[in-house]
């Protein structure tokens, strides 16, 4: 686990979780689609259901969690123009940057592990990027390892639009686990306290 948090931006209190993606069955089990598949295990652990919302163009829920409402977001749009309904979403529930926590991929880590942090930069993630141009920065990222690509002469586009392979497949749900039970101690304790009680 790795943390980076500025000192002036540390966790008030999360009010949106947004889980990046791309909609639409060709995307189904990609690696860029790890911030679904994290609020889908979410949902599903506490019998929620998705609605569609037109005016944030975005399948969206919400859970109690700490004694607060916080709703779960996945945009509709596609990933590079993710930030679209972020900022809509964002703007309706009067949020600052510290009440919205972004799950997205990371290439730069294996399969398992992750990352937090506030500080600005996309890290070469568009849908990050695109947030950030809509937004400013400030928000905290959740960022979630997929693996780097093998093959030197596949495209980054090619690689985290691929599908996970059969044996990282098997072993998604328990890592989506792990992601799920941190983030529930990340809402409850705050970004810096949290990270004490997460498991690596």
């Amino acid at each position: 686990m790795n943390v980076d948090v500025s000192e002036d931006n540390i966790h008030k209190s999360i009010r949106l979780i947004v889980g990046l993606g791309n909609p639409g069955i060709h995307y189904v089990n990609t690696r860029h689609n790890i911030g679904f598949y994290l609020l889908d295990e979410i949902a599903q652990s506490r019998a929620c259901v998705w609605q569609f919302n037109k005016s944030w163009q975005a399948y969206t829920t919400s859970i109690i969690l700490s004694n607060t409402k916080i709703q779960l977001l996945k945009p509709q749009a596609f990933m590079n123009l993710s930030g679209l309904s972020v900022q809509t979403a964002y703007h309706y529930l009067k949020l600052e940057p510290s009440n919205l926590l972004i799950v997205c991929d990371d290439i730069s880590m294996e399969l398992g592990k992750f990352k937090i942090s506030t500080i600005p930069g996309s890290a070469g993630h568009k849908g990050i990027k695109h947030i950030s141009q809509c937004l400013g920065n400030g928000f905290i990222r959740y960022r979630i390892g997929v693996g780097g690509k093998k093959n030197t002469d596949m495209t980054l586009s090619t690689f985290v639009l691929g599908q996970f392979t059969p044996e990282e497949q098997s072993y998604l749900p328990f890592i989506l686990q792990k992601f799920k039970k941190n983030l529930e101690v990340l809402i409850d304790k705050g970004v810096v306290k949290g990270m004490n009680f997460m498991e690596r």
